[in-house]
């Protein structure tokens, strides 16, 4: 009884963790996406995929460097 209560438990745990991830993603894919790239490393109109420490994928264009959004970015 308590091995089959400790796998449900586990079983629960472990179906629930990438959830649980996505749940702590920025609601920003701009903000999100300087994790994935450091600022000014996206050249001009290069578009690049990437995925988020929490686990959730994003893309991202490049932009005009210097400015304060140099890139465009979207969930996926």
């Amino acid at each position: 009884m308590r091995a089959a209560l400790i796998l449900a438990t586990a079983t629960i745990t472990l179906s629930l963790g990438p959830a649980m991830a996505q749940g702590k993603c920025p609601a920003s894919a701009l903000t999100a996406s300087y994790k994935v790239w450091a600022p000014d490393t996206l050249p001009t109109g290069r578009t690049a995929t990437g995925t988020h420490p929490c686990g959730k994928s994003l893309t991202c264009t490049g932009g005009v460097r210097g400015q304060r959004a140099s890139r465009v970015c979207r969930w996926n």
